[in-house]
C-alpha cells in the first residue's frame, strides 16, 4: 500500500507538465528550428519540392510502406525495452479499400488530425498570395485560442515549396494534435485499439493532458524512482522519433521529397522538446532524496509539502517557456541578430553522428545534466513570487506576462543577461541536436 501511494504522489509531479503550455517544451518550435535550418546549406540550398498530400504518398507507396512499418516494427520490438508493440489487427495492409487510414492506425496518431499540407508563417512573412488558413485546417483541439496570433497559408498538391518552410512548419505538427487521445483512458476509438495502454500520468480527461507522455520523457533518473514510480517508462518520444526518422528516409530513397522533408520535421519536433529540461527531468533541482522524502510526508498524511512541490515546479516550468517565448519574439521582431538566443541557433555547431542510441544517450542526457542549473538559475534571478511562491500560481497572472521586465527590475541588466544566456545555452543544444538528427536523415537523400 505505502509503494502505491507514493507512485499516486509521484504521477501527481507529473501533472504540472501537462497543465503548463498545453506539455509543449517550447512555444512555437518553427521559432527555433528555422534558425537553425537557414543556417545549413544542405536544407537552405536545396531546390523547391512539389506538394504531395499524405494519400497521394501512401497510395504510391503502398507495398514499400508495408515491408518497411513490419520490419520497423520487429526492430522496435526487438531494441526498445519499454516499447508498448503496435496490435498486429492494426497494421498497415497495402490491400486495404482505406489506405490512409490504415497508415494513420499503423503508425498510431490521432485520426482526427487535420495532415493537409500548409506553411506556418514566421512573423511579419508575406503570403505571397496563399490563402490564410483558419487554424481549425490545421490543428485539431477543441479550444484553439493559443493559435490566435499563428498564421498558416495553404498549399495545394502540387505546388513548388521550399525544403527550409516544409521542415520549420512541419516541426510543430506534433503539437498540432497528433498526440492527443491514444491511450485506452481517454475515452477515443483510437485510444481503445492503439496499444498504449492507461496514459501513465496527468489527467486522461483533459484533451490536450493527453499527449504528455509523447513530449517528455525521464529517461536518466535513479534507479530507486523507477522502482517507486515505474509508469516513468511508460513514454514514446523516443519511439515517435525512430519511426518518423524511417518513414522520412524512405520518402527520399522513393523520390517522395515533399514527405521525407515533413516526416523529419515531425521527429525534430521531439528532439526539439528533449532541449528542455522540464520534459527531460522528473523535478529539476530536486534531488532524488527529497523527492521521496516529499512524497513520504504526503503518504503519512501530510500533503502540504508534495502540493508545494507542484506548484512550484509548474511555475518554473512555465517561466521558463514564458521567458523563452519573449526573448525569442523579441528578437525576430526587432531582427536582432545579434540576440544571444539567434546567436545559438545559428553558430555552426559540431554535431555529433546520429545513431539509435543518441536521442536518449545524448540528447535527453544533456538536458538532464542541466536541469539543476536551470533551476538555479531561476531562483536566483527570477522574482521569488514567480519560481519560490508556492502560493502564487504563475500561469495566467500579469506577472508573467511581465517577466522580462521584473528580472529587470529587480536583478538589473546582469540578472536579465544570465537568464537570456541560460536559455541561450539550452538553444545552443537544441541548435547541435537539430544539426545531427538532419544530417543523418539526409543521407539517404537521393
Amino acid at each position: 500500500m505505502f509503494i502505491k501511494k507514493v507512485k499516486l504522489t509521484l504521477s501527481a509531479l507529473l501533472l504540472n507538465g501537462v497543465i503548463v503550455g498545453h506539455a509543449n517544451a517550447w512555444s512555437d518550435h518553427n521559432l527555433i528550428t528555422y534558425p537553425v535550418l537557414q543556417s545549413m546549406p544542405e536544407v537552405a540550398d536545396q531546390a523547391p519540392v512539389p506538394v504531395e498530400t499524405l494519400t497521394e504518398f501512401v497510395t504510391a507507396e503502398a507495398q514499400g510502406l508495408e515491408d518497411l512499418l513490419a520490419a520497423n516494427e520487429v526492430w522496435l520490438r526487438e531494441n526498445f525495452p519499454h516499447y508498448k508493440p503496435r496490435p498486429d489487427a492494426i497494421a498497415f495492409d497495402a490491400d486495404s479499400s482505406d489506405l490512409l487510414l490504415s497508415f494513420i492506425h499503423a503508425i498510431r496518431i490521432n485520426p482526427e488530425a487535420p495532415l493537409t499540407p500548409y506553411i506556418k508563417l514566421l512573423p511579419a512573412q508575406d503570403t505571397q498570395g496563399r490563402r490564410l488558413m483558419q487554424a481549425s485546417e490545421v490543428a485539431v483541439y477543441s479550444n484553439l485560442n493559443d493559435y490566435k496570433k499563428l498564421r498558416f497559408v495553404e498549399v495545394k498538391s502540387g505546388d513548388m515549396v521550399t525544403p527550409l518552410e516544409v521542415l520549420s512548419s512541419a516541426n510543430d505538427d506534433p503539437d498540432n494534435g497528433l498526440d492527443i487521445g491514444l491511450f485506452e483512458d481517454n475515452g477515443t476509438p483510437a485510444g481503445k485499439m492503439y496499444g498504449f495502454g492507461e496514459q501513465a500520468f496527468g489527467n486522461p480527461a483533459v484533451e490536450f493532458s493527453s499527449q504528455a507522455p509523447f513530449h517528455m520523457a525521464f529517461y536518466h533518473e535513479a534507479s530507486i524512482l523507477y522502482t517507486l514510480a515505474p509508469f516513468l517508462n511508460d513514454t514514446f518520444p523516443d519511439y515517435r522519433v525512430h519511426m518518423y526518422k524511417a518513414l522520412a528516409e524512405y520518402a527520399f530513397r522513393t523520390g517522395h521529397d515533399y514527405w521525407g522533408w515533413r516526416f523529419m520535421g515531425w521527429g525534430l519536433h521531439y528532439v526539439g522538446d528533449m532541449s528542455m529540461p522540464y520534459h527531460a527531468t522528473l523535478q529539476p533541482g530536486v534531488s532524488t532524496a527529497s523527492s521521496i522524502w516529499t512524497n513520504t510526508k504526503d503518504v503519512m498524511g501530510f500533503p502540504q509539502a508534495k502540493t508545494d512541490a507542484i506548484q512550484l515546479l509548474s511555475n518554473r516550468h512555465f517561466v521558463t517557456e514564458k521567458f523563452q517565448a519573449v526573448i525569442i519574439n523579441d528578437a525576430y521582431a526587432e531582427q536582432d541578430s545579434s540576440s544571444v538566443v539567434l546567436e545559438a541557433l545559428t553558430k555552426q555547431t559540431p554535431a555529433v553522428e546520429y545513431t539509435d542510441s543518441t536521442f536518449v544517450d545524448v540528447f535527453a542526457k544533456k538536458s538532464y545534466d542541466k536541469s539543476d542549473k536551470l533551476a538555479d538559475y531561476l531562483i536566483r534571478f527570477v522574482p521569488a513570487k514567480l519560481v519560490s511562491d508556492p502560493s502564487f500560481e504563475v500561469d495566467g497572472s500579469e506577472e508573467i506576462e511581465q517577466v522580462v521586465e521584473l528580472i529587470r527590475d529587480e536583478h538589473g541588466h546582469d540578472g536579465l543577461s544570465e537568464m537570456t544566456n541560460m536559455v541561450g545555452e539550452l538553444m545552443h543544444d537544441h541548435n547541435a541536436n537539430t544539426r545531427s538528427f538532419v544530417k543523418s536523415v539526409l543521407q539517404s537523400k537521393n
